[in-house]
């Protein structure tokens, strides 16, 4: 029997399956999906803080010059300088400004509402009193001034007269002070919210792919796995992607892959658990059972997580862990898959009744049990000559035996996803898909 494979040239639209590029190795680059991340996740945040700030109320500010005149000799002004900033901003002076102004305020609300600024070695400092209410502003600012001369005075009269600092020690410049309203621009928020939110995702998908790189490019795969780089085509479940047009071009590139050798059996494997990959060995069923008319037998062999066997809902029926274990026979579990079986990225693949025949991955998927029987063999040689057999095949390297499975392809599919699959677990896998590999392999690159 031919395969549709051979005739699929007519099929092929352009543009859509991308032969290998040679692409230069970009240092510290992300993949499509996570610069995706990082640029929603930027201006997500940055339109969060520009909310919040737009919510904020104002901030009112009071401000008072002091002067400090404690005598001619500049180093005692600066001593006594640094000596007010101390004291402003101290709990001590903010008890007091409670005290005398009777202010229905705490000790600590007080004190972080007051600050100083002054020029290094300047006897002028402003002292500032902020607040998001007004009134709280001026109530604690009028204060600040009286209960810092209350505390010098209470002190320089417990010592002798020849001993006090020559005064007056400080003065209030002005007559009344400053008032002023401070608000965050907007677009500082928008900035700051912009450089956080995409700094945080970057740097962690920078140490993730530092720790654990991911294939991003056909150049990844070229160093990683020493194989033909066949295809690159849009992950079916990706936005805009169009199954029909991907699919032909990977049946051209396993086209081009056996030089027009029959194909009955097509492996796909991969190097994770492979979601992208179940829905493209499912895609190739039916688009092959739809233009050529061929039957076609789908196996599900990822017998460790059956990610196609969920995929179209048959996680409850009996499948490929049965027939390895000697407790049905294939044609007996082959099922016959619907168009409300179908996921939604797969709409418009609908087939005839009949033409695509499934075989889960089974219930009893029991390791003990594999080891006892595990021929796959047996399994294949009972849909030959009825159907082409395609299999999304498990992880490589697993724990379910693949040696038989490979051995027994007419040609393998090894795919892996940019952004998405290690290039440790990639050349893993090369390595296992050289060494047991009967017949043709290439490498499908998925765009994420």
């Amino acid at each position: 029997m031919s395969t549709p494979m051979a005739r699929s040239n007519e099929m092929v639209v352009a543009g859509v399956g991308e032969p290998a590029v040679d692409e230069r190795r970009r240092s510290l680059r992300l993949s499509k999906v996570q610069a995706l991340v990082v640029v929603l996740s930027s201006v997500v945040l940055a339109a969060l803080v520009v909310g919040l700030i737009s919510v904020q109320p104002p901030i009112y500010q009071t401000t008072r010059s002091v002067i400090v005149l404690s005598g001619a000799n500049p180093n005692d002004n600066e001593v006594l300088a640094r000596a007010l900033e101390s004291i402003i901003t101290s709990p001590g002076l903010a008890a007091e400004i409670k005290r005398r102004g009777e202010l229905d305020m705490s000790i600590d609300e007080i004190k972080g509402m007051i600050s100083v600024s002054r020029d290094p070695l300047s006897p002028f400092m402003a002292v500032i009193s902020s607040s998001p209410s007004q009134e709280k502003s001026e109530l604690v600012s009028a204060q600040v001034v009286p209960a810092l001369r209350d505390v010098f005075d209470a002190n320089q009269r417990e010592i002798p007269v020849e001993q006090r600092i020559p005064g007056p020690i400080f003065q209030e410049i002005y007559a009344f002070p400053l008032q002023q309203t401070t608000t965050v621009p907007l677009w500082f928020g928008a900035v700051f919210g912009a450089l956080i939110g995409g700094l945080v995702p970057y740097l962690f998908f920078l140490y993730r792919n530092l720790r654990k790189p991911v294939v991003s490019s056909a150049q990844d795969v070229t160093e990683a796995i020493d194989l033909p780089i066949l295809v690159k085509v849009p992950a079916l479940s990706g936005r805009g992607s169009n199954a029909q047009d991907a699919v032909s071009s990977v049946i051209a590139a396993v086209e081009r892959l056996s030089l027009n050798e029959p194909i009955h059996r097509l492996v796909l494997v991969g190097a994770d658990d492979g979601p992208d990959r179940a829905q493209l060995a499912l895609a190739l069923s039916l688009v092959i059972a739809r233009s050529f008319g061929q039957p076609v037998a789908l196996v599900d062999a990822d017998l460790e997580h059956g990610v196609l066997t969920d995929l179209v809902g048959a996680d409850d029926v009996a499948g490929l862990a049965e027939c390895l274990s000697g407790q049905l026979e294939s044609n007996a579990a082959l099922l016959t898959l619907t168009d409300t079986q179908l996921p939604k990225a797969l709409d418009g693949l609908d087939v005839p009744p009949g033409m695509v025949r499934f075989l889960g991955a089974g219930v009893d998927r029991s390791r003990n049990m594999l080891r006892m029987r595990s021929s796959f063999n047996a399994v294949l040689d009972g849909m030959a000559g009825r159907y082409v057999v395609i299999v999304n095949g498990p992880k490589v390297p697993g724990p379910v035996p693949t040696s038989q499975l490979l051995s027994l392809a007419d040609a393998t599919l090894m795919v892996v996803a940019e952004g998405q699959t290690s290039l440790t677990d990639a050349r893993s896998a090369g390595d296992t898909l050289k060494s047991f590999s009967g017949g043709s392999a290439g490498v499908v690159v998925l765009r994420r």
